[in-house]
């Protein structure tokens, strides 16, 4: 009887630390109000889809952005408002960063190759991160440019094409005008959504926007 029970209070024990064991390397789980880690949800490599934003505060706040092309771990998008600024950016699970950018930028040309990038004249290499994991209010980051954090996330944010869900919201600091403070709203499953730039302009508060108001093909915007 005694080893029957020793063999119980053995096996009892042997499940308690599989399941400890399971629960710790179980790649699903996290804290509650942390959104999934795979960052490429907010900024989904869908070639041919064009974000158009309007804009208030300034003439260029208004542009759109188109994504042009896309490889194993990269993207490129280009940006059109007073000039086109083409961008490649590595496209990972943990980190959206911007590597390469060029302004006056008008071919249907991929640059993601890295040997084509370096025979332009126009472009330079950067290093902009736009997005960071984990998903957790208060993780920051810095790049060439920002000090950045997690400002929010799980926000419901109203933009001109609708009502989002699930956005992460970036607060970005400015080293060279660190008076000024930029707030980017990243919607899972569509990306950028909105953009604000708060700066201080004679002691008062001035506001440059720019919000997600149609989404679509190049030939076919809804």
């Amino acid at each position: 009887m005694a080893g029957k029970k020793w063999e119980k209070v053995t096996w009892g024990l042997l499940l308690l630390v599989l399941a400890v064991l399971v629960t710790l390397a179980w790649p699903g789980e996290q804290r509650a109000g942390e959104p999934k880690a795979d960052l490429r949800a907010y900024l989904p490599a869908l070639v041919g889809t064009t974000y158009h934003f309007a804009g208030s505060g300034m003439e260029f706040a208004a542009f759109s952005r188109r994504i042009t092309f896309a490889g194993e771990g990269l993207l490129q998008l280009e940006d059109l408002s007073g000039t086109n600024l083409a961008m490649v950016v590595e496209h990972g699970p943990h980190e959206l960063k911007a590597i390469y950018a060029e302004e006056e930028f008008y071919e249907e040309r991929s640059l993601l190759d890295e040997a084509a990038r370096r025979e332009r004249e126009l472009g330079r290499e950067v290093e902009l991160i736009w997005l960071q994991a984990p998903l957790k209010v208060g993780h920051s980051w810095s790049d060439e440019n920002f000090t950045r954090e997690i400002a929010a996330v799980n926000q419901v944010v109203e933009v001109p094409l609708g009502v989002f869900h699930d956005v992460v919201v970036v607060k970005s600091l400015s080293r060279a005008a660190p008076e000024t403070v930029l707030y980017e709203y990243y919607a899972k499953n569509v990306g950028l959504i909105k953009r604000e730039f708060l700066l201080d302009v004679g002691g008062e508060p001035y506001a440059v926007v720019s919000s997600l108001e149609g989404l679509g093909s190049p030939a076919n915007r809804w």
